[in-house]
């Protein structure tokens, strides 16, 4: 874990290198100077188990600071790329009153909800939208410019190709179910079969779980692989199913999806970064193309990998 922190700590300075100098402050953990403008107080959190970053910051420190030294604090939830910058001028308004604990340490929880984060300092004070303060690295310097507003996300498979894809779903007699759903999961389990995996659909990754992946590829008592087959209904909670297979060691997981949900699946994964980066958005048709080749392949590979006697010379030709 130690390790982990100090790469993402490391990769966040980077960030700011080609723009100004930075070195660390000696005898101060995980603050750094830019050199007579201004300190940064790198605070980091993984995702907890209750689907929030929580922060610490030691009032000792930020009072010896204040009215002499200007500072941001720096919270990098989850990795380099998901880092809320807040000026101090924010953080005394947002704690004024405030006692900190016993050991001079005031606390901010920051959560994810839908495609934005929201910071919550409690003792009654109002939630606050993340988002003017998300990856703002210029609030260090102006020499930093500021980050581009997203765009929207355009599907990456236009809707003529999934109604296509959809209808040949349906009719294809290789595949077993009634809806689109269940289809695509019948999909993957073959493919899973094919490949030396066993698959199973449905499946609890432990007995108390409320969730219940689609469909996993199993190489022995372990997780290869996590699908959950999104075509209607609760995004978060696809992702919430696959955040719980990596948990419990799954090496790979991923979301298949139509296209007018892929930015939204992409919106409520953006800020969970121990899921977002083993996360794949795969769409319907893509798995499709891959099913029809595979059986196309596998159909003719099948004899050639099976070991048996015959009582003369068999032939493909």
């Amino acid at each position: 874990m130690a390790s982990k922190k100090k790469d993402i700590r490391e990769r966040f300075v980077a960030k700011i290198r080609p723009f100004k100098r930075i070195e660390p402050v000696p005898k101060l953990s995980s603050v750094y100077t830019t050199f007579n403008e201004i300190l940064l107080d790198l605070r980091y959190s993984g995702l907890m188990r209750r689907n929030y970053y929580w922060f610490f910051m030691d009032t000792h420190r930020l009072n010896e600071w204040r009215g002499k030294q200007r500072f941001v604090e720096c919270f990098i939830c989850g990795d380099e790329n998901t880092v809320v910058f807040v000026p101090d001028e924010k953080i005394f308004e947002w704690y004024a009153g405030v006692e900190p604990n016993r050991k001079g340490h005031i606390f901010l929880k920051i959560v994810p909800e839908n495609d934005r984060l929201i910071m919550k300092v409690g003792y009654e004070h109002p939630d606050i939208d993340a988002q003017e303060y998300l990856n703002r690295f210029d609030l260090i310097s102006p020499l930093i410019p500021k980050p581009l507003p997203r765009m929207s996300d355009s599907p990456a498979i236009s809707q003529t190709i999934f109604e296509e894809t959809k209808s040949a779903i349906m009719v294809d007699c290789r595949l077993q179910g009634d809806s689109l759903h269940d289809r695509v999961v019948d999909m993957i389990a073959q493919i899973g079969e094919w490949s030396g995996f066993e698959a199973k659909k449905s499946y609890t990754v432990e007995p108390k779980s409320p969730y219940a992946i689609d469909v996993v590829w199993m190489e022995g008592d372990e997780l290869a692989l996590a699908v959950e087959v999104h075509v209607g209904g609760n995004e978060t909670e696809a992702k919430d199913r696959l955040r719980q297979a990596l948990r419990f060691g799954c090496r790979k997981v991923i979301i298949v999806s139509v296209p007018n949900a892929v930015g939204r699946v992409r919106s409520v994964s953006h800020f969970e970064a121990d899921l977002k980066n083993w996360l794949e958005i795969w769409s319907v048709a893509r798995v499709y193309k891959m099913f029809m080749s595979g059986y196309q392949f596998y159909e003719e590979f099948r004899p050639f990998r099976k070991r048996q006697r015959s009582d003369d010379i068999a032939e493909y030709l």
